[in-house]
Formats: C-alpha cells, structure tokens, sequence
C-alpha cells in the first residue's frame, strides 16, 4: 500500500498490510445511508478501522525507528497505547455490548464466538505487551525486527476476528422490530465514549483513535460521535499532552491522512 497523505509520496501507509474492512461487508457503497438495524456494525467498522491503522503503522515503522534511538522511547508508548485499547475494547463489548445485544434480541450465547475468537489471539497480545513493557523497564533491548515477528504471529488471526465481527452484527436486521437501532447505538456509542472520559481515557484512548481515523476513507467523515466544541476542547486541552506519540500516527487531529516519518 502507498500513502494516500497530500503530497502523492510512494511511502507505505496505515491501510496495509493489514486489511481495513470496508462498509462492503454491509452490503453498501460509502455514502449510502445505512439502515439502523446496521449502524452498530457500521460504528464497529470505524473502530475496528482505527484499530488496523494503529497496528499497521507499528508495523510500518518498527524497524526503522531505530534509526532515531531517540524516538524509539515515544514509539514504545505508541505501540503499547494500542494493545491496552484494544484490551479495552474486547472487555466493553464482552461486558456491556454483547450481553445488551443479546438481551435485546431474546437469545442468550448469540454474541458468543466473538468472545472466543477474543480469546485465540490472547497470549499473542499478551506477549507483545510484555515485550514492549519489557524494552521500557530496560530489561530487554528494543529490536524492530522482533517486534514485527510477534505482530506476524498474532495479526492474521485478529483480522479475521475483525472481519467476523462484522457479519455477526450485520445479523441484527434478523431482529429488526426487536429495538429503536438507531437509538440503541447512538446512545450505546455515547456511553462508551463517556466511560472513557478518564485522566488516561483522555490523554492516550480518544488521541490514539482520533489519530488513526481516516475521515476520507469510504466518505465516513469526522468521528468519534463527539460535538464539535466539546471535541475542539477536548482537542486543545488533552492531546498535546502525549503528542511525542501522534507523531507516529497515519493521520492529524482532523483525520486527514499524513506520511508515517518512518514507514517501510
């Protein structure tokens, strides 16, 4: 993949090599309204988008950022905000999403084999956790190189998990007279984001996001769901507090795509 950042440069970019997942899997083209019974699967999509840039540009950058040893610190910390949002992420809907989805439609279990595909990247997770906490305590030498082989070991099973993810909610238009859908996910999204307006919520969670959502990407436009007053505050008053971190990020603060200063 090449950038797709203003300027037309050759460089790899945050859309590969991990697939982002496109609202085709819905059965729409972008900018097509989605019907409610579809928008969980749709705001899912974007998430699940943000999670993919952030991977891919470590992915990305990891070997070459030893090149600047004095940006491998901040790098070390961009790549670790990652996995704990996604750790986040998996435990809001095992705790809250899917059991209210499966309250809502009368079936309990349905949301079931998300949970367990959950659980199939887990050690792989866990041990690129461990190897980054590892590099930051000093009790391992920071290596690209490695860091890739660990992402290689667990990615090719995330992705498909968050792929599948899509399909099994794109299955709620089976239950379309059972709730208001437009409803339940405009409130569900702005309790999520509420629940992560935290010290640590607000200076790692919303930046990374906001810094790996393409707002161009399919014609999805801003996000997350925020007011725009409320977002330009939280904007000037939160992320320049890690902005060490962004500087690795596909995309700036408006969602407009950006060169990776070390991709491939």
């Amino acid at each position: 993949m090449v950038s797709t950042a203003e300027g037309g440069t050759k460089r790899a970019w945050a859309d590969g090599p991990f697939e982002l997942i496109s609202i085709s899997s819905l059965g729409y083209e972008p900018g097509e309204k989605i019907q409610p019974y579809h928008l969980m699967a749709a705001e899912m999509i974007i998430v699940h988008n943000c999670l993919i840039r952030g991977i891919n540009s470590v992915y990305l950058q990891c070997v070459n950022v030893e090149r600047s040893p004095a940006d491998v610190p901040a790098f070390v910390d961009y790549a670790i905000a990652w996995s704990q949002i996604l750790q986040r992420h998996h435990t809001t809907e095992e705790k809250w999403v899917f059991p209210e989805i499966e309250a809502i439609i009368g079936e309990k279990g349905a949301m079931d084999v998300n949970i367990q595909q959950h659980h199939a990247f887990e050690r792989g997770i866990d041990e690129y956790t461990m190897y980054l906490q590892d590099t930051k305590t000093g009790k391992e030498r920071y290596d690209g190189a490695k860091l890739k082989t660990i992402i290689d070991s667990f990615m090719p099973v995330l992705r498909r998990h968050l792929q599948e993810e899509i399909y099994t909610l794109k299955a709620l238009d089976q239950y379309e007279e059972k709730a208001d859908w437009a409803k339940w996910t405009k409130d569900t999204a702005a309790a999520v984001v509420k629940a992560s307006q935290t010290a640590e919520g607000m200076i790692i969670e919303l930046p990374f996001m906001v810094h790996n959502h393409e707002a161009a990407f399919e014609m999805v436009g801003t996000w997350p769901p925020i007011p725009s007053v409320v977002f330009f505050i939280l904007k000037w008053v939160y992320f320049r507090r890690n902005s060490k971190w962004w500087h690795f990020a596909p995309c700036d603060n408006s969602g407009k795509a950006r060169d990776l200063p070390y991709a491939l």
